[in-house]
């Protein structure tokens, strides 16, 4: 019972904080702008001898001048931090913490069991150490009696999320262990699941890890486990006889262990965000003279940038829409535009994943919205499936490179680049790319002579333009906003969930009250588990440049001579190999700011350059071993992912040809933010 009840109270401490948080910037907002337009609206009145709307107008602006909000972002930024910890110790609890393990999944049962519980366990020991010194500063800060700026509260008990979340997920960590000691079971969150699509998960479809075929294969004892185990603990065995003088390692074998580390540790299957935690510790106790309370800090400061609170909104706004109806009625409107032509509902589906791309930010969401629609209308129609898979799959990743995008934002975040600017590079590329898979798909369909539909009127065409309208709006709300100057990058996140919350329920009413609850909880599981990796990533390039690694590496690529298309190649191949064994999000905030500043001494713009980064991870999660977007078409379709892996080809292929186009010509990216002025 006590068990049940703290679940109950993380999730609804977490899911009660993200929708507090976005209320009250709406708020903050309307606040700000209402002052001002009751003004301008009291003085109109008066011309025109509207005396009672005149006096109303001017009691709201009395009031609103009144009423003071100041505090109200840094207020959000702290609901945001606690929200961040609880929701990672959430995060252990239904198993979301993002990993690499694609070697530990081929390992036989007996070995798979043992390096899953060091992982587990080396999960608990770096949160059980962060609650320490957490606590420690927590004891700290209550004696110095500080308190914030706007809200003059005591800033102990803004820190003490720090030993109170860690500490709970240190709890999580060790709960799990146990459990999946003596079950075998661990928590299991399927990123893949598509609410209202029925998953085939049979082995058929998703074939078991390798070694699980019998009981003496379980039993057996596999090398690659103990290296798996052992390659971690001999590195910091290692950094432990640096310290103690034993060995002395030169400058350039300490950054490399950095490295070594970190890959051995995510090779295991820990947490990205634990691995990069882990590493950090480890360099600061053995090879620096860095102070540990420099970590408590860069725990607490890592997350409390307004503009990284842009991430939990725009997750919650794709949520919202994902279920609220929006997708249908996208892929209506695209449908009566070219429906008609060859191979018409795979186009039709492309553009509705344009379209959806511009207000959702995921690719994932965007192949669930529209694949989980279009694809059993086209097998309807008589095209084969593995023809919609295939245009699904690749148009679903225009989800990251349209407008909103949470790579795009960690990638602003890590680098110090405009969140504005980076949008809207994204638009004329995905427009690109929208009009190239769109050409693949009907010179295919043309040349299969795939069946077409009839022409819709222009009665039927106004029709679902007027009724998709709603959704579309979003993208006048999010650029508009940025552009015009009335809302930051974050503001306009904000706006965006919370619309999004109105025409879900309330306008398209395809959810209801009692579901919202829910769409917030999920929205709140994913921020964090981004949030938890994005606090340690700071840690990492709190390290890195405290080694002065970035600058280092950056002299070291300007000295080789490969100028800046050498080095956007290299680049290239660097993000591609890392597609295969990451998620986007961790491939950017580990790479960025190694990359950014070498990138920046060879001329290269970084909007462009971040751009370049969003395109490799849109590749990356188009084919296995960890292609998302893969996985969710593969559940939908019910197909094998080797057939999928197959049936994408066509559309990889274009996309291969979209990436060296946006690598090698710059003004594709550029043209657009310069135009604006945003850049």
């Amino acid at each position: 019972m006590l068990n049940q009840a703290l679940n109950h109270l993380e999730e609804w401490l977490i899911a009660t904080l993200i929708a507090a948080a976005t209320g009250l910037i709406f708020i903050a907002v309307m606040h700000r702008y209402g002052a001002g337009e009751s003004i301008v609206l009291s003085r109109w009145a008066t011309a025109h001898g509207m005396t009672w709307l005149a006096t109303l107008s001017m009691t709201v602006f009395t009031f609103l001048s009144e009423l003071d909000l100041s505090w109200a972002q840094e207020l959000c930024i702290y609901m945001f931090i606690w929200m961040a910890k609880f929701g990672a110790a959430y995060g252990v609890r239904t198993g979301i913490h993002v990993g690499v393990d694609l070697l530990v999944n081929r390992l036989p049962e007996h070995s798979r069991k043992h390096v899953i519980l060091f992982a587990l366990l080396c999960g608990a020991l770096f949160t059980g150490m962060i609650a320490a010194f957490g606590a420690s500063f927590v004891k700290e800060m209550f004696h110095t009696g500080q308190q914030s700026n706007d809200l003059e509260a005591p800033m102990w008990f803004v820190y003490l999320a720090i030993p109170l979340g860690s500490g709970l997920m240190c709890f999580r960590f060790l709960q799990v262990s146990w459990f999946y000691y003596w079950t075998g079971e661990l928590p299991h969150h399927d990123e893949t699941h598509v609410e209202g699509v029925e998953a085939d998960v049979s082995p058929a479809l998703h074939p078991q890890p390798a070694g699980a075929e019998t009981k003496a294969a379980a039993r057996k004892v596999s090398p690659l486990g103990v290296i798996l185990i052992l390659a971690p603990i001999l590195i910091f065995a290692m950094c432990l006889a640096e310290k103690f003088g034993v060995v002395l390692l030169p400058h350039w074998m300490r950054a490399a262990t950095v490295f070594a580390l970190l890959i051995a540790l995510m090779l295991t299957g820990i947490p990205v965000s634990i691995a990069l935690g882990l590493t950090v510790m480890t360099f600061l106790f053995t090879l620096t003279t860095v102070p540990i309370e420099a970590v408590s800090m860069k725990l607490f400061t890592g997350i409390e940038g307004f503009e990284i609170m842009a991430i939990p909104f725009f997750i919650l706004a794709g949520n919202f829409l994902t279920h609220g109806g929006v997708a249908r009625r996208m892929i209506n409107f695209a449908t009566s535009l070219i429906g008609h032509w060859h191979g018409g509902l795979g186009l039709a589906g492309i553009v509705a994943c344009a379209m959806f791309a511009l207000v959702c930010g995921s690719s994932v969401a965007t192949v669930a919205a529209i694949g989980a629609i279009v694809l059993p209308e086209m097998v309807r129609h008589g095209y084969p499936m593995h023809f919609g898979a295939g245009i699904i799959t690749v148009a679903g990743s225009l989800g990251i490179l349209m407008l909103p995008s949470i790579p795009k934002i960690v990638y602003a975040v890590s680098t110090n680049t405009s969140i504005g600017a980076l949008f809207v590079a994204g638009l004329l590329p995905g427009i690109m790319l929208t009009t190239m898979l769109c050409i693949v798909t009907w010179w295919l369909a043309r040349k299969r002579d795939y069946p077409r539909m009839p022409k819709a009127s222009w009665g039927e065409t106004v029709r679902t333009f007027r009724e998709s309208i709603w959704g579309l709006m979003l993208v006048v709300i999010i650029i508009g906003g940025i552009y015009s100057g009335l809302f930051t990058a974050t503001e306009a996140a904000a706006m965006a969930a919370v619309y999004s919350f109105v025409i879900a329920v309330f306008v398209y009413k395809a959810i209801g009250l009692k579901d919202v609850p829910r769409v917030l909880l999920r929205a709140a599981n994913t921020s964090a588990m981004l949030l938890y990796i994005v606090t340690n990533a700071v840690l990492f390039s709190f390290v890195l440049s405290n080694e002065n690694l970035p600058a280092t590496l950056a002299d070291w690529i300007a000295a080789q001579n490969l100028g800046w298309v050498g080095f956007l190649l290299v680049v290239n191949v660097l993000l591609l190999l890392a597609g295969n064994f990451m998620e986007p999000n961790s491939i950017i905030l580990i790479m960025a700011p190694i990359l950014a500043p070498a990138a920046k001494k060879l001329g290269i713009d970084l909007v462009h350059f971040g751009i370049v980064m969003d395109v490799n991870m849109e590749v990356g999660l188009c084919h296995p071993p960890v292609g998302l977007n893969l996985y969710v078409a593969s559940m939908i379709a019910r197909m094998r992912i080797t057939e999928l892996a197959v049936a994408v080809l066509p559309w990889l292929i274009t996309m291969l040809g979209f990436l060296v186009i946006v690598t090698y010509w710059p003004d594709l990216t550029l043209w657009l933010p310069r135009v604006l002025g945003m850049h």
